[in-house]
């Protein structure tokens, strides 16, 4: 990997200062990437603190192993956020004080042509992130019309879903990415097809790598491992994934979660954590400015009660 490949961080200051309560403590970086959050992170802590960075990419790992070498606190471990309970009890360590969770894909993975997730280069349909058995290619050219019409929807939320869906369908197989983007291309014109395209990718992406669920199961097993006064941050980049932190927060911030209908509480849930902002935070203008891809992202916080 190029050690001069780019990388701008997101709301990089204020997730950390959200992030960090006890600088001794135990931290996760859920999505390190190339390391810009877990680099600002280690500074904060105290030597007696610790910092687990989580990657199923190598070539992520690699960079940020080397740019954080530096650092005797940090540690790497090679998996996917859906893991992090499992991979922390073979550590013997149950609890932690504070994770974060960048959502967006990273511009290394937008702009890796060889694993399929850019439209605007050649590459395999592929799109795996890590041990998910069905590639990209397997399912535009397995699914049905209605399936594929469906994970459009759900998935890339885009207008088109059905019409995309039916020529897909009628013109496959495909095995390479740019015969995909030009089969949408001839059917969707105009100023907004980049737009479109990085909708119908997103979807397949999403579709391949159970990303939604994914996400799930980890803030639960973030929760579930917290110390008290341990905080989740996490940066959302779309409304699906945003929906999901939004509803998981608020079950966990709310005691009673029964159906407005019933009158009475029969769940006998309580609140497991609070918010710590009642709206999300956004980057400003400057960070927009300077760093485009911000323009989308929300962090939201809660803790541990």
């Amino acid at each position: 990997m190029s050690i001069s490949y780019q990388h701008t961080p997101v709301l990089l200051h204020e997730t950390v200062q959200q992030l960090i309560t006890r600088p001794t403590g135990v931290y996760i970086d859920a999505t390190c990437g190339l390391g810009g959050h877990s680099s600002e992170i280690s500074k904060k802590l105290d030597p007696k603190g610790s910092l687990y960075c989580f990657d199923l990419d190598p070539r992520a790992q690699a960079y940020a192993k080397n740019r954080l070498s530096g650092y005797d606190n940090i540690h790497f471990i090679q998996n996917n956020f859906d893991k992090i309970k499992m991979a922390m009890f073979a550590k013997e360590i149950e609890h932690i004080d504070g994770i974060l969770y960048d959502l967006g894909v990273s511009s290394m993975e937008i702009d890796s042509f060889e694993r399929g997730f850019s439209f605007m280069h050649d590459g395999p349909l592929d799109m795996r992130m890590g041990e998910t058995k069905l590639s990209a290619a397997d399912i535009v050219n397995t699914y049905s019309q209605d399936e594929l019409t469906r994970i459009f929807r759900e998935y890339g939320e885009e207008r088109f879903s059905g019409r995309i869906a039916r020529r897909i369908v009628e013109s496959r197989p495909f095995y390479r990415t740019l015969p995909l983007a030009t089969c949408i291309k001839n059917i969707i014109h105009g100023p907004y097809v980049n737009k479109t395209l990085a909708r119908i990718f997103q979807a397949i992406r999403i579709e391949v790598n159970h990303e939604l669920d994914a996400i799930k199961k980890s803030l639960q097993d973030a929760l579930d491992m917290l110390n008290p006064g341990g905080r989740i941050v996490v940066i959302s980049f779309h409304s699906l994934e945003d929906r999901i932190v939004k509803q998981f927060f608020q079950e966990a911030v709310t005691d009673c979660i029964c159906p407005p209908e019933i009158p009475v509480c029969v769940c006998n849930h309580k609140a497991l954590a609070k918010k710590i902002t009642r709206k999300p935070i956004i980057p400003d203008d400057d960070e927009i400015k300077n760093n485009p891809r911000s323009r989308s992202a929300k962090c939201r916080v809660i803790e541990k009660l």
